[in-house]
């Protein structure tokens, strides 16, 4: 409801107004021409005076123009605000009378005569004390309405419930007969009190997005608790006046002791609806921000599968471009004059493979492995991948020491950390600045720091350091938790840096972020080193192993890719059987004479995945030996002693090793 009022809301407010201007010149009027029921329609208690008529009808006007949206400070909006200060400052003057026993006169602007003989008590137009300090409360709140509102701070907030509570106080005097309101010294007319309460009423409905009608007119569960609630408050009165029934109104002591006790249970009722309602929007906003962050992440993992979809069917085509162009250049021999360009077709196609390699890690569709990573290799890996995703307003240094040890974590599970970590630095440098990943060694000593609770050891430190706007401590305090996000809707989950702890420490390793405002932004990694053998340091190429007539049962659903291995092992001493779904190869399986040696299968193919096929055939061959091929899997290979997997797109080099490794066995 920011600027848009309902048109029923608005129109309420209006005919309030409007009744309200109606019956103060309908009184006007009475004094004017002499007709007494204009000015007191019933014949009970004392009569309106014109100066109390003369403020509403001021009221009345000033709430007619301020009635619509308070989108802009327009002309009639202005004078809205004019006429309710008038009506604060008529009332403040009689009020001032009343306290210093003086009269400044402004009763007297207005018929005095006629006042003073209609009057039974010889007022010579005075409104009540009960009214005036009402009309000082109604037009402050007139005046300050939408006062200030584009800044968060609105005084309404305080004004509107103030003028409800002491509309509320001079009804409940009337109606309980408390000698302060109705006695003839100050008295309140009947219509005064009924226009009073109209015309609260109206100033209560034109903002609703104001209390107290916030904690009944809203949308959500907390409003509309408040009006289920709402007959409490009815019940509260009913029984207020019942025991002024009893006691025969002629108990003052008695009336103002339940005028006290009802105004403090409506005042209770009232808080309780509010903090009730404001607890149950609060509940409200919490999980429509969950489903937000819910539908975002789902929408993302959609997107993961999109992009591994693609990228299955982006590394086929690479595998048949490399395993093509390998026989191409097998067949014309080493000094053919066209090895070198068989030999740039074969590096494109690998930067192709690596380009799908960095889409995979935005997709995260990759099978974790906690391996031996080189984190120097695996961050200059995604350099230009960095470079394409913060932007060129921004520079990025990467500062990396030589012969650093490797650690144990998934390579894509380090690549996707720092990527996190870059893309959370671009949002803090929307107008620019740098970017600086450092990688160095770092040893724990046997003591823990307070800043370091590490075990003892080698580490490697991961600087990802900004010039970004940084955070304030309590916004580092909860910068790990999972949907803590200070972005806008739509720029961000709040699961980056939640993902970037979940790997750091499931790796063993520890996370901690150094920021100021207007510092920067500083995240540290400290991941312990491995002894294992690092990454890179494998045995040199070897003239790749050929078969021995073994029989591969050969699973591929891509035509030109089943071609190209098929031709390929053949070349190397394999006998092939092909087939193109796992359907076909359990037939070919179970044909009479066919003894298969090994299935290479792929691993997502239409019907059955490679996986179920291999579970299949693994029912009546327990020991035969797998090969799986994907160019992407969400799902990894089962762990035992007779499969291999191998990751599209593959050399020949690559394939043959897997087939003779899987062959020889564990042991050999």
């Amino acid at each position: 409801m920011a600027c848009g009022i309902v048109w029923g809301t608005r129109n309420l407010a209006r005919l309030a107004s409007g009744f309200t201007v109606v019956v103060g010149a309908a009184a006007l009027l009475g004094y004017a021409s002499g007709i007494r029921g204009l000015a007191r329609p019933v014949p009970i208690g004392p009569f309106m005076v014109p100066m109390t008529a003369a403020i509403f009808v001021l009221a009345g006007a000033s709430l007619w123009l301020l009635a619509p949206c308070p989108a802009a400070k327009t002309l009639p909006r202005l004078a809205g605000q004019v006429l309710g200060w008038l009506v604060a400052i008529a009332g403040a003057v009689v009020v001032a009378e009343y306290g210093t026993g003086r009269s400044a006169g402004i009763e007297l602007l207005l018929f005095p005569d006629r006042t003073r003989a209609w009057s039974v008590d010889g007022n010579s137009g005075q409104p009540a004390l009960s009214a005036a300090v009402a009309f000082v409360a109604v037009g402050m709140t007139l005046a300050l309405l939408d006062f200030d509102a584009s800044h968060g701070y609105r005084p309404a907030r305080i004004l509107l419930p103030t003028t409800v509570l002491l509309t509320v106080m001079v009804t409940l005097g009337s109606a309980y007969n408390l000698s302060f309101v109705t006695s003839p010294a100050i008295g309140l007319a009947l219509n005064t009190n009924a226009i009073l309460v109209i015309l609260t009423m109206g100033l209560v409905i034109c903002r609703p997005q104001l209390p107290p009608a916030r904690v009944f007119c809203g949308h959500g569960p907390g409003a509309l608790a408040g009006r289920r609630m709402a007959p409490v408050l009815a019940l509260v009165l009913f029984v207020g006046i019942l025991a002024i029934l009893a006691s025969g109104g002629r108990m003052p002591d008695a009336g103002l002791a339940v005028t006290a006790i009802t105004m403090l249970l409506l005042l209770a009722l009232y808080l309780v609806f509010a903090r009730a309602g404001a607890a149950l929007d609060n509940a409200q906003r919490e999980r429509e921000e969950f489903m937000r962050q819910l539908e975002a992440r789902e929408r993302l993992e959609a997107l993961g599968v999109l992009a591994g979809g693609v990228a299955h069917d982006f590394n086929n085509a690479l595998a048949t471009i490399l395993g093509t162009a390998a026989l191409i250049a097998e067949d014309l021999g080493p000094e053919h004059p066209s090895q070198p360009d068989i030999e740039r077709i074969r590096a494109s196609a690998q930067r192709s493979a690596d380009l799908t390699s960095q889409l995979l890690i935005f997709a995260r569709q990759e099978p974790r492995r906690a391996d031996a990573v080189d984190v120097v290799a695996a961050i200059r890996g995604i350099e230009d991948l960095i470079r394409r995703t913060i932007g060129e307003d921004i520079d990025f240094d990467c500062q990396t020491a030589d012969g650093l040890p490797p650690v144990t974590l998934d390579r894509s599970d380090l690549e996707q950390v720092v990527l996190n970590l870059a893309i959370n630095a671009r949002h803090a440098m929307t107008g620019g600045g740098s970017l600086t990943i450092r990688v160095a060694p770092l040893t724990q000593p046997a003591a823990a720091t307070p800043s370091l609770p590490m075990p003892a050891g080698r580490y490697i430190h991961i600087a990802v350091a900004d010039t970004g706007t940084g955070m304030p401590p309590e916004v580092v305090r909860h910068a790990f938790e999972p949907f803590f996000t200070t972005k806008p809707v739509g720029q961000g989950t709040g699961l980056g840096l939640a993902n970037v702890y979940g790997v750091v420490t499931q790796a063993n390793g520890h996370i901690t972020i150094d920021s100021e405002p207007g510092c920067g932004t500083t995240v540290n990694l400290y991941l312990p080193a491995t002894t294992a053998a690092e990454p890179g340091t494998s045995t040199p190429a070897r003239t790749a192993p050929t078969g021995h007539a073994e029989t591969i049962l050969l699973v591929e659903d891509e035509p030109g890719l089943r071609h190209t291995i098929a031709r390929t092992m053949t070349r190397h001493g394999y006998r092939i059987l092909e087939a193109r779904s796992a359907d076909e190869a359990t037939g070919i399986f179970h044909r009479p004479a066919v003894n298969v040696d090994l299935l290479l299968t792929d691993v997502i193919m239409p019907g059955s995945s490679g996986y179920q096929l291999a579970e299949q055939l693994h029912e009546e061959t327990p020991d035969l030996p797998v090969v799986f091929m994907s160019g992407y899997t969400a799902t990894a290979p089962p762990d035992d002693d007779t499969t291999h997997f191998i990751c599209k797109p593959f050399s020949s080099q690559e394939l043959l090793t897997a087939v003779s490794e899987a062959l020889r066995g564990p042991q050999g």
